[in-house]
C-alpha cells in the first residue's frame, strides 16, 4: 500500500529527513510569511532535528509544534518540548518559536483545551512522524482512554487527552488528532530497523481502531515514509 523511501544508512535517512523539512519549511514560509513543522520526540527523530538546526535559514519566521507531549513540565527528562528545545537550540537561538502543549497548573483535560486553541488556528506545512514497538503513532496508544476521539476523523479538536497505562515516560499524553495530522500540507514517516518495517506493513492490515499506525491509510493524501535498516 505504501512504498517507503530506503536509504543506505541511518545517517543518510536523517540527513533527508531534515532536508525535507527544511524544504517544507521554505515553502511553507515563502508562501504565507511563516511555517510550522509539527514534530514527533521520542529517540529516533534527534538526529534529523540537530541536522535542521545547523541549516542556514530564516528561523525568525519558522516554528515549531509538537506532535504529542508526556504530561510533565519541560525541564523532566521525560518532556518532548524539552527534547526539542536541545536538539533545535540553534534554531531556536536564531529566532524560530515553539508552540508548547504542556501548560502548568492545569489538569490533563483542561490543558488538552489550552493546547487545543493554541494549536486550532496552526498550519502545518509538515507533520513527522515515528511509530512505537505496539504502533502506536504520535500518543495515539491502543487502548488508551481518548484513543478513539484521538483517531475520529469526525474529530474538530486539534488536541486531546489519553491516558494510556502502557505509555512510556507517564501514561497522561497530549496529542495531535487524526484531524489535525490530516491537515498537514505533507506528513512524513520514518521507521528504523527491519523489524519496525515489518511491523509497520503488518498493523496496515489491521483496522485503526486495533492498530493506530493503521489510521494513516485514511490520510487524504499518502505519507511520504523513510526507512533505514
Amino acid at each position: 500500500m505504501f512504498a517507503p523511501l530506503t536509504f543506505p544508512s541511518r545517517d543518510a535517512l536523517m540527513e533527508a529527513a531534515a532536508a525535507h523539512l527544511a524544504e517544507a519549511l521554505t515553502q511553507g514560509a515563502t508562501i504565507r510569511g511563516r511555517a510550522c513543522a509539527a514534530l514527533s520526540g521520542g529517540t529516533t527523530p534527534g538526529p534529523a532535528y540537530a541536522k535542521l538546526a545547523t541549516r542556514d535559514m530564516d528561523w525568525r519566521r519558522i516554528s515549531f509544534a509538537l506532535v504529542d507531549e508526556r504530561f510533565v513540565a519541560p525541564g523532566d527528562n521525560a518532556s518532548n518540548e524539552g527534547m526539542l528545545r536541545r536538539k533545535l537550540a540553534a534554531a531556536f537561538a536564531a529566532g524560530a518559536s515553539l508552540v508548547p502543549m504542556y501548560s502548568s497548573g492545569l489538569s490533563l483535560d483542561a490543558a488538552a483545551l489550552a493546547a487545543d486553541e493554541r494549536y486550532g488556528p496552526l498550519h502545518l506545512d509538515i507533520a513527522l512522524l515515528g511509530m512505537g514497538e505496539d504502533g502506536h503513532i504520535a500518543s495515539w496508544f491502543p487502548g488508551a482512554r481518548g484513543y478513539a476521539d484521538a483517531i475520529d476523523p469526525a474529530s474538530t479538536r486539534s488536541v486531546t487527552a489519553l491516558h494510556a497505562p502502557q505509555a512510556y515516560g507517564t501514561p497522561e499524553r497530549l496529542s495531535l488528532t487524526f484531524t489535525k495530522i490530516s491537515q498537514a500540507d505533507h506528513v512524513l514517516l520514518l521507521l528504523l530497523g527491519n523489524e519496525k518495517r515489518a511491523r509497520f506493513e503488518d498493523f496496515l492490515m489491521h483496522a485503526p481502531e486495533d492498530a493506530p499506525a493503521a489510521a494513516l491509510k485514511r490520510l487524504p493524501r499518502a505519507p511520504e515514509i523513510f526507512w533505514a535498516a
